[in-house]
């Protein structure tokens, strides 16, 4: 009961934190301050996922924290932001991998889902090309581990809640590719990026924390 309900608290104080980190503007809290709270929320994802001995889980959340943090910093660490992200999501991709092997491929919507991932992600990195620069290479390597993430996600037999994490991360990081690659940026873009990547965070911590591995 004890562990249950410390549990519940870790998740409640993480969604806490994400959720004042989306209205940082209109709190008093300025820089670095704000990189500290814009990680400080996934940290206790990874914390909460430990403590479920869900160890490999716990290592992509903490990478995903880092990768907060180098993204938050003025002027943000982008790359080093990128390979961050891109461990997390090899990290999370080795946790499908594992359930595919063990538990066979998701009939009948498994192949399917697959395929149209993959030709989402080639057009998608079509489209961005002309507009990536310096980061070409790190942004199409990061493209392609994430996507491998994904397909191992609707292949695996692996709860609908992670694999529903895996489809929001791919969504949230083509609304970052929006800014960095075709300079659009409504209003509404940042807070999507931000409420669709917690909830895939989310997602993949509940749906995961379970296999223990």
């Amino acid at each position: 009961m004890l562990q249950g309900r410390s549990g519940l608290l870790l998740l409640s104080v993480s969604a806490l934190l994400a959720f004042a980190y989306l209205f940082a503007s209109w709190l008093p809290v300025a820089y670095p301050a704000t990189v500290a709270l814009k990680a400080s929320g996934i940290l206790l994802l990874a914390v909460y996922a430990s403590r479920r001995n869900a160890h490999l889980l716990a290592m992509a959340l903490a990478f995903s924290a880092i990768g907060d943090a180098m993204l938050a910093l003025e002027p943000s660490r982008m790359t080093l932001g990128i390979a961050a992200f891109g461990l997390a999501h090899i990290l999370y991709g080795a946790l499908f991998l594992r359930k595919l092997r063990s538990a066979g491929v998701r009939s009948p919507w498994g192949v399917p889902l697959a395929f149209a991932i993959l030709v989402y992600g080639a057009l998608i990195l079509y489209w961005f090309q002309p507009g990536m620069g310096d980061l070409r290479i790190p942004a199409t390597l990061y493209n392609g581990i994430i996507l491998v993430m994904a397909v191992l996600a609707v292949l695996s037999k692996a709860r609908w809640l992670a694999v529903t994490g895996a489809l929001l991360f791919v969504g949230s990081d083509t609304l970052i590719a929006l800014d960095l690659f075709k300079d659009y940026d409504p209003a509404w873009r940042g807070p999507a990026v931000w409420i669709s990547y917690v909830a895939a965070q989310f997602c993949l911590t509940l749906g995961l924390v379970r296999e223990r591995i």
